[in-house]
């Protein structure tokens, strides 16, 4: 496989069509059409789904894309290297479980680093997907948070990865309501209560699915019948704010989700145990710029219990 495939790749995914990407590359369509054939004959993928309208990635294909930006990216630094030192960018990639905070604490980092040239690498996504962006080099560093229900099957596979969990500490699990929810003004909710409304969860992967298993009051997680599934947190504050759905959030991002106007309210008996933590590759050394992050967690999660009750 040569780095002149997933530029190829890359620029087709981007232009949607075949035409619009061999017009900025300067090649003739069959001569793209020829390199993404071999591409896909060498990985044994099927990466494009070709029509009348363009070309759409396949699952395997959007899998492709996610690892050949990140590769294209860190290739182009690596080609930076020989420039002054003072020219070169400082470098962050974290991959996080999707929190509201993370954002808040992204912006944070950046207010200590106002350098011009850093480079900061963010990525969203849920337990499995963090884990395998780390394990191969995509983000230096993730953001993890699991209940009980999953802390088995999380460790045996940061085993298998080889990768080493740092734990900040235990949140709990919450009901996050905006001002449009019946039970807005509530001190405390019930899951009985709960049951009424629609409840937001992000796109489910197999560690997600064990949380099924919990109970909070008697009360199983699939008993709910109204679930809307959303990939992205701008979309679920809106949704949030505008709907009587809720979703099931840590303690840690209340004050973020009260700044626009979304409540963190306790649950009724809910015994549910979120372990707060990092995790990295064994026998890394990170740069100052990832030790400072690294810090920076520490300090958002200084208030987190330190013990499992």
């Amino acid at each position: 496989m040569q780095f002149q495939q997933l530029e190829y790749f890359v620029a087709i995914a981007d232009a949607g069509s075949l035409n619009k990407a061999s017009e900025k590359l300067f090649l003739t369509q069959p001569s793209l059409s020829k390199a993404i054939a071999n591409l896909e004959d060498e990985i044994n993928v099927k990466v494009f789904i070709r029509s009348k309208s363009g070309v759409e990635l396949t699952e395997e294909g959007k899998k492709l894309y996610h690892y050949a930006k990140a590769i294209l990216e860190r290739t182009e630094l690596i080609y930076r290297l020989g420039q002054d030192s003072s020219e070169m960018p400082g470098l962050i990639t974290v991959s996080s479980y999707p929190l509201i905070s993370m954002g808040a604490w992204m912006a944070d980092y950046y207010n200590m680093h106002r350098d011009p040239y850093i480079h900061i690498d963010l990525k969203e996504c849920r337990a499995m997907q963090l884990m395998e962006n780390v394990e191969n080099g995509i983000s230096e560093i993730g953001f993890m948070m699991f209940n009980q229900a999953q802390e088995k099957e999380i460790q045996y596979t940061l085993r298998t990865k080889k990768l080493v969990y740092h734990p900040l500490g235990y949140d709990s699990w919450y009901a996050n309501v905006g001002p449009s929810h019946p039970l807005y003004n509530r001190e405390e909710v019930s899951m009985q209560e709960l049951l009424e409304y629609p409840v937001i969860r992000f796109q489910d992967d197999f560690f997600s699915n064990l949380t099924f298993f919990l109970e909070i009051d008697g009360i199983k997680l699939n008993n709910f019948e109204k679930v809307l599934h959303v990939n992205d947190t701008a979309a679920i504050i809106s949704i949030l704010l505008n709907t009587d759905a809720f979703r099931f959030g840590p303690k840690i991002s209340a004050s973020d989700f009260l700044k626009v106007g979304i409540r963190t309210i306790p649950i009724r008996n809910c015994q549910v145990r979120i372990d707060v933590g990092w995790i990295e590759q064994r026998m890394v050394t990170h740069s100052q710029y990832v030790q400072d992050f690294i810090s920076l967690l520490e300090e958002k999660c200084a208030g987190l219990t330190k013990e499992i009750k």
